[in-house]
């Protein structure tokens, strides 16, 4: 990775978060904004403005740009295509042609959402085939970047959790409702690879600074059903396991579709950090430090 400053997009997240403080205490100077959810420290700014895109980084010369905004409500997408598409492609596309014109390398985020899950884990070259408006718009992002800069690196995840009191990610929802003692109807027939905030933002700093380019599976070592995932984060957390219920995926008549077995194959990140991809273990012990000490950086 060229030295020099770097910009995170979508800084107020749960992963954009997790990268300003993984790039802080690398001692690399480091800008980020927000959309909608401010936060000290952060810029306004909206991906969906071009020029708004333009000036700020001509304004910050980033040396790279971390691309983690995006709207991820998967069912709130099903039923805003216009919308999904605006932030989740024209944003993406703005970004890639402005950072290529300033000689900055980008660093996007993508889903394993551009599967259909019928057939998982997958690796980067298997073909995509999306169920989802959210999915859809995820994999044009990807084409879009890829044809306007050969150079991109474009991060495939799934299942982000991490301790941050602001976000409403997996473990936090789990979180909050053992404390109410609320059960959770959690679906038995998904299949995915949690993968720790912390740890996609330490990962994506290795990568950026090797100069790897192209698509890169960033996620958990372990495939694992979402209730067995939920039922590992009641138990950390203090809680009784009756608290999750099982139940199909159907059952639940979410609006979007779902993929059922799904997960990515970590293979290629393996080969390119040297080292096995982070297991459930590992991750749930550094996020049980981090609710116990109150740091996400932990």
């Amino acid at each position: 990775m060229a030295s020099g400053k770097s910009l995170v997009v979508g800084a107020s997240g749960l992963v954009g978060g997790a990268l300003l403080r993984v790039l802080r205490r690398a001692q690399i100077d480091v800008a980020g904004t927000y959309a909608k959810n401010p936060r000290p420290g952060l810029e306004p700014l909206d991906i969906t403005h071009s020029a708004r895109v333009r000036a700020c980084i001509e304004r910050h010369r980033p040396a790279v740009i971390f691309l983690t905004g995006a709207l991820t409500h998967v069912d709130y997408c099903e039923e805003h295509a216009d919308e999904a598409f605006a932030i989740n492609v024209e944003g993406p596309r703005a970004v890639a042609e402005t950072a290529r014109a300033a000689g900055a390398r980008l660093v996007f985020y993508s889903t394993e959402y551009v599967f259909d899950g019928n057939a998982g884990p997958y690796d980067e070259e298997e073909p995509p085939s999306p169920l989802s408006v959210y999915g859809r718009s995820k994999l044009a992002a990807e084409r879009a970047i890829s044809a306007i800069d050969e150079n991109a690196l474009i991060l495939r995840t799934t299942v982000v959790f991490g301790w941050d009191s602001n976000s409403k990610n997996f473990a936090m929802q789990v979180y909050r409702k053992v404390r109410t003692g609320e059960r959770m109807t959690i679906p038995m027939d998904q299949f995915g690879n949690p993968t720790l905030a912390q740890y996609l933002a330490r990962v994506s700093l290795t990568l950026a600074q090797r100069g790897a380019r192209g698509v890169v599976n960033v996620v958990g070592a372990d495939l694992v059903a979402r209730s067995d995932f939920a039922r590992a984060l009641v138990k950390l957390f203090g809680g009784s396991p009756d608290l999750i219920v099982p139940v199909s995926t159907e059952s639940l008549r979410q609006k979007a579709p779902r993929q059922l077995r799904g997960g990515l194959k970590p293979t290629k990140l393996e080969r390119l950090l040297g080292r096995e991809a982070m297991p459930l273990d590992d991750a749930l012990k550094r996020l049980e430090l981090q609710w116990k000490t109150g740091a996400a950086n932990t």
